[in-house]
């Protein structure tokens, strides 16, 4: 049998990191610093039109209150604009302001570039191992979403 406590410890332990370090705050061409947890809904908003916040959560895998509270902040920070749907006079819609876009141009940039280490680690893993973390990570996520389910 073998013992995956190592394992788990790791993965739990890269978990609290990455909560932490996206929690840290720089700058996406304008002056307004944003965590990471925000440059990607606005980077979500950016490649889906007209999105709302239900498509948004399901998007980027949170409910909808932590989506709303989310967009509340980018409404502040004059990233995202919230508008009624030209379909639906009862739905909302959002997409990027104008410093929304250049946020959205600078992250996309950001990432075509060398500067996100994590990004090239994935580049340089050979393909069968990035496939087997995608199967890995897409179990573990049905995972959590049953446990989440269950609370």
């Amino acid at each position: 049998m073998r013992d995956f406590s190592e394992l788990t410890a790791l993965m739990e332990r890269v978990v609290h990191k990455y909560t932490r370090w996206e929690d840290k705050k720089r700058t996406y061409g304008t002056e307004v610093p944003l965590s990471k947890a925000e440059i990607h809904t606005i980077a979500a908003v950016g490649d889906h039109t007209n999105i709302n916040i239900t498509a948004l959560a399901e998007v980027m895998g949170v409910t909808k209150g932590a989506a709303s509270q989310m967009i509340y902040k980018l409404v502040d920070k004059g990233a995202v604009e919230k508008r009624v749907s030209p379909d639906s006079d009862t739905e909302v819609v959002l997409n990027l302001t104008a410093a929304g876009k250049k946020n959205h141009e600078a992250h996309a940039a950001y990432h075509r570039q060398a500067g996100d280490k994590a990004l090239n680690l994935l580049r340089e893993m050979p393909e069968p191992l990035l496939e087997s973390m995608a199967e890995y990570f897409e179990a573990f996520e049905k995972v959590i979403d049953e446990g989440l389910r269950e609370e």
